[in-house]
């Protein structure tokens, strides 16, 4: 992951993007034209829509629940998705040329100062909360309060590192509010750092910033300011929204609801799709992909690489503390083979590419072109196990040091048969070096937060990647005062802590490039990961559903221009 927020980080769970782009609203028409005309763009049809084809509900099949509806403490894909459509960013996102860019919502402009140390956010008036309250800088600062507050545990706490300790924001006036940096750096990290999405200042003023998980509005009824409001949560069930007319923050799409169905399996999911009793499902497995496309109600879209997949192996117990171990492990999977098994169409198309790094290759600043992986090799990883004092024994056919086995348990999450499948190969890979894994499955929630807590010995696990450069969220040490949530395996190098925090205080693309190519080629060493692959994500959706704009940023990208002509619609209200 490289970390959540919205804008272009990564939530966790099922691992949809999070990220949902919206025009700017016109009133309560859907799919508006140009501001202020108060008219539909152009006439109905097959290609364009027009305010008659208005209605209908997507059905979103998703593996995992939400875990609630705070941005300020929110961690899974599905809860991230949910809370962009209704509390959206302070700025929309797009990504063109490799490159993360953001243009006008809630903030109308901005500006950096000459130093490039402070940035200015002007934010629209007469926005407002779903009670009527007035949306305001104070609501954003407030926002920010929370996530540097410790008691707050908050995912996001890190994007106030390079903030200015004393002062990290300035409330200029009720529709004003400036981000006061240490030093500048990247310009698309530094827009991300600030664009969060806010919460209700009159509505958790008092909240007890330990218990926001349990509060009301994370876990009951929202209040958001976004094109949708919450229907209806069902826990472990479903998720349904719908299209807010009173908008004025974005545009109000087409879609009158969307609804999102917790259906845990995978091959649930698509026994769902196949007979049409859900319109949406991403994470197709490549053994599907060639035939769906024959399926003349179902349409596949191909994103870019933005989801890593890794096994992470915890260096806060011994027995992967030692690098040589982490090496040799990895040295023991042939991941290409896994590649051309498993993530390689019937047609013969190649779905996935080697990882090396958490930093996503479509980020053409940072893709850096044959870097040397380590190789797939046996003999040398039993060599390095030797090394490290693992040897079998007494015969058994299990590596030993010290009367200890090398036996560790193994998590990833349930419902995703391609997880179960490498869980597999890497039992019988390890198994061939004398290294015993047992495999056990977790619901998503449970599953990743025992990461979060560091509950786990290894995990099969994955990341939606961010789309501005932030490993710090990742790779940084992580101590009491500056907990790391999503350093999951407790990695620490001094040597990278000092490039990370050069990193941040640079705004030279040349030299942040040299930078992040020296930690990339650490943290591959260390193998705090075995860093599997990238893979391109494919989704299916109904035919029905025009206006669709297959991006990396999220699978509901642009989801204010999706729409379906009105003799074409299954759901009426």
């Amino acid at each position: 992951m490289n970390l959540p927020t919205r804008h272009a980080s990564l939530w966790l769970g099922s691992f949809a993007a999070s990220l949902l782009l919206f025009g700017a609203c016109d009133k309560d028409q859907p799919g508006g034209g140009p501001k202020g005309s108060g008219k539909a763009p152009v006439v109905g049809g097959d290609n364009v829509p027009d305010g008659k084809d208005s209605g209908d509900t997507l059905v979103w099949a998703v593996s995992g629940d939400a875990d609630g509806f705070l941005p300020t403490v929110g961690e899974t894909a599905t809860g991230g998705a949910m809370m962009d459509l209704l509390m959206p960013n302070v700025t929309q996102s797009g990504f063109e040329d490799g490159r993360l860019s953001f243009q006008p919502a809630w903030a109308s402009s901005w500006e950096f100062s000459e130093d490039k140390k402070h940035l200015t956010l002007h934010l629209r008036k007469g926005i407002l909360w779903d009670d009527g309250e007035p949306l305001t800088a104070k609501d954003l600062a407030f926002s920010y309060d929370l996530i540097g507050n410790p008691k707050s545990n908050s995912p996001r706490r890190p994007y106030l590192d390079n903030m200015d300790a004393e002062e990290p924001y300035t409330v200029l006036d009720d529709h004003t509010i400036r981000f006061n940096y240490k030093w500048a750096y990247n310009p698309q990290t530094m827009m991300a750092h600030a664009g969060m999405n806010p919460v209700p200042e009159h509505l958790l003023r008092d909240a007890d910033p330990a218990h926001l998980r349990e509060h009301d509005l994370n876990i009951k009824m929202p209040v958001g300011h976004g094109p949708f409001r919450l229907l209806d949560w069902k826990r472990g069930q479903s998720i349904r929204i719908t299209r807010n007319p009173a908008c004025k923050t974005l545009k109000v799409p087409y879609i009158q609801r969307i609804e999102a169905r917790v259906i845990k399996e995978y091959a649930t999911r698509m026994a769902e799709l196949e007979k049409g009793a859900v319109d949406l499902m991403e994470g197709i497995e490549v053994k599907d992909i060639d035939r769906l496309r024959a399926n003349s109600d179902i349409k596949i879209y191909r994103r870019g690489y933005r989801f890593m997949d890794y096994i992470a192996w915890n260096q806060t117990i011994p027995l992967f503390q030692d690098r040589r171990v982490r090496r040799a492990l990895t040295m023991s999977l042939d991941i290409p083979k896994f590649i051309r098994s498993y993530l390689t169409t019937e047609g013969g198309e190649v779905t996935a590419l080697p990882a090396y790094a958490t930093v996503t290759p479509e980020l053409s600043d940072f893709k850096e072109e044959g870097f040397q992986l380590l190789s797939f090799d046996t003999k040398k990883a039993v060599e390095l196990l030797a090394e490290a004092g693992w040897k079998d024994s007494d015969g058994d056919g299990v590596l030993d040091r010290e009367g200890e086995k090398f036996v560790f348990t193994m998590l990833t999450n349930s419902g995703n048969p391609r997880r179960k499948k490498m869980g597999v190969v890497v039992k019988e890979e390890l198994g061939k070096i004398g290294v015993h894994v047992n495999l056990e499955y977790l619901e998503p929630n449970t599953f990743f937060g025992k990461l979060r807590q560091k509950d786990y010995e290894a995990a099969i696990a994955g990341w939606s990647a961010a789309l501005f450069p932030d490993p710090a969220v990742m790779w940084m040490t992580e101590t009491k005062e500056k907990p790391r949530a999503f350093n999951f395996t407790g990695y620490s190098n001094p040597e990278a802590d000092k490039i990370m925090r050069e990193m941040r205080k640079t705004a030279d693309i040349v030299k942040e490039q040299k930078l992040m190519k020296r930690l990339l080629r650490i943290i591959y060493d260390d193998q705090p990961y075995t860093f599997l692959f990238w893979r391109a994500e494919y989704f299916a959706l109904h035919k029905r559903f025009r206006g669709v704009h297959p991006n990396v940023l999220s699978v509901l990208y642009q989801i204010e221009d999706w729409w379906v002509p009105k003799s074409e619609q299954r759901y009426k209200f």
